[in-house]
């Protein structure tokens, strides 16, 4: 039987053919660690080995609530060997959160840091079916841990275990990141993860010539599934910062000579306004990838102006892998707030939004300019959410993932996201696109970010509310901001906020994606 390429066999490539060029890179100055291919290849082997002799077997969950660490690296593809179930997990997750992840995916193993262990040994008490807690830190063990990593893997064949995985093995659970509410867990196999690889090689020109940095966190879909593991499979080199530091981030652009790494338009944002954005050589940076939000054209034009690599939008979820579309460098302001046009090997529509509750059809379609749901197919679909047959049927009815984004396409095929369905505002009879109001209000030079939601209100049903933080040299007010909104017609008046909030910070995932949930919550609170 032909079982296909997996995950496992991402390293076997550059193993072969690039043995001596340098894989990974952890860590700055005399904290560098490197390993080469074969080297890495080898680590992997022994890893999967280490774990195999504790009980983890195909079809096993392993959850690593780690952060961008070359353990998470060497278990990752460890477990895509042994045709167990990767699970990365958000490490500033709090232990009841994590527990439910750790239950729901019935997982057998958890590693963890010395950074996370109060977090661990809590969640632990909460999920006893998690019976192996596996330390992946150099020093002493906690005393609830059941394995150290390192020793796990010493000693252990360099060559890879001898197990039967096939490409339409399950190999990532990943949770969603609950900007909407409950995380659900996302399987994903083999297949969709070696062609999304291809899609994002095309989409960003990746080769062995690039050395690829990780600011973003590995346990994201965006960071694991549209830079590392792409950048992997063609035989890049990989640079992996612990967490996001902006200064530490420009040093490690100019000590490692990176190319390409993705970020969440804030983190652009503060890369952009770093001093160390000044002084540092970035000449070796040619692309940049960012993702979850759109970017003002203010900052498109800050950042070619100051910095000159190159920017590419991808659109997606972690339903679908995640890109769903792409926006590229020659587009950004030509095309500025779009998200592009289809990944390769994708089909993508807007489908008429359904007054009886039913998923929309892609059968029935919307004229361009219409807004309606998102809908996309493709090869890199998950298989389902784990545990959840009535969000399947939902999600995946007629065969497409409903992504519950509203958009349009305009008539040359691009793709105009709106907002959330969930996000909707209905003022008086007329719909508000949260999306249309932020876009608007972030063009102010004082405003740092902003999030817009609906309100409840006794005479309109509800009224639109602005989430804003200001920038800390430049205070405003909600009346200059109404009155710059008034300035040259950007917006009809019954889309205006009528309420304004002033906030230190947004809530936001580790993936930089305001967390609106948690300021509606916040707003029904007060």
């Amino acid at each position: 039987m032909n079982r296909g390429l997996t995950l496992g066999d991402t390293l076997s490539w550059p193993a072969r053919y690039l043995p001596r060029k340098t894989a990974l890179v952890s860590g700055l100055g005399a904290a560098r660690q490197a390993w080469t291919y074969a080297e890495l290849d080898a680590e992997v082997n022994r890893h999967a080995h280490g774990l195999q002799a504790i009980g983890i077997g195909k079809g096993d969950v392993v959850a690593a609530f780690l952060y961008n660490t070359p353990a998470f690296v060497f278990t990752l593809l460890a477990t895509a060997r042994l045709g167990a179930v990767f699970n990365p997990v958000n490490y500033r997750l709090a232990a009841q959160e994590l527990a439910y992840i750790l239950n729901d995916g019935a997982a057998r193993a958890v590693l963890f840091e010395q950074e996370g262990a109060a977090v661990v040994e809590k969640a632990a008490e909460l999920s006893p079916g998690t019976a192996l807690r596996i330390y992946a830190d150099a020093n002493a063990a906690p005393p609830f841990a059941t394995h150290r990593l390192d020793a796990l893997a010493a000693g252990q064949p360099a060559t890879p275990p001898a197990v039967d995985v096939h490409e339409d093995d399950p190999c990532i659970l990943m949770y969603t990141s609950g900007t909407t509410g409950r995380p659900k867990g996302v399987v994903h196999t083999h297949r969709s993860k070696l062609q999304h690889n291809a899609i994002m090689h095309q989409a960003m020109t990746l080769s062995r010539e690039d050395v690829g940095l990780s600011v973003a966190p590995l346990n994201h879909t965006a960071e694991l599934h549209t830079s590392f593991l792409p950048r992997l499979q063609v035989g890049a080199t990989q640079v992996l910062q612990r967490r996001f530091d902006a200064g530490e981030a420009w040093q490690l652009v100019e000590s490692e000579r990176v190319t390409h790494f993705f970020a969440a338009p804030t983190m652009i944002g503060m890369l952009l306004h770093h001093a160390e954005a000044e002084t540092r050589d970035l000449s070796s940076l040619r692309l940049v990838e960012y993702g979850g939000a759109s970017m003002a054209p203010h900052l498109i034009r800050e950042w070619d102006r100051k910095i000159g690599a190159g920017l590419v939008q991808v659109y997606g979820t972690t339903e679908m892998g995640p890109c769903m579309s792409v926006l590229y460098p020659h587009e950004q302001l030509t095309r500025a707030g779009s998200a592009g046009l289809p990944a390769l090997g994708h089909d993508l529509v807007v489908a008429k939004l359904r007054d009886d509750g039913a998923p929309t059809d892609p059968a029935q379609p919307c004229a361009p300019g219409e807004v309606g749901e998102v809908l996309v197919r493709g090869a890199c679909m998950m298989q389902g959410y784990l545990n959840r047959p009535d969000a399947n049927a939902r999600a995946l009815a007629h065969g497409w993932y409903h992504t519950g984004d509203l958009g349009s396409l305009d008539a040359d095929g691009y793709l105009w996201i709106r907002d959330r369905i969930d996000y909707m505002i209905n003022s008086g009879a007329e719909n508000v696109y949260p999306r249309e109001v932020e876009d608007a209000l972030i063009e102010h030079p004082a405003v740092l970010e902003v999030a817009v939601l609906g309100e409840p209100d006794p005479t309109w049903g509800q009224v639109v509310g602005a989430y804003v933080v200001v920038r800390g040299d430049a205070p405003v007010s909600a009346e200059q901001l109404d009155a710059f909104l008034l300035q040259g017609d950007r917006l009809a008046a019954y889309k205006r906020p009528r309420r304004y909030h002033f906030l230190d910070a947004l809530p936001k995932t580790t993936s930089g994606k305001i967390q609106k949930h948690m300021l509606r919550a916040g707003a029904q609170r007060a």
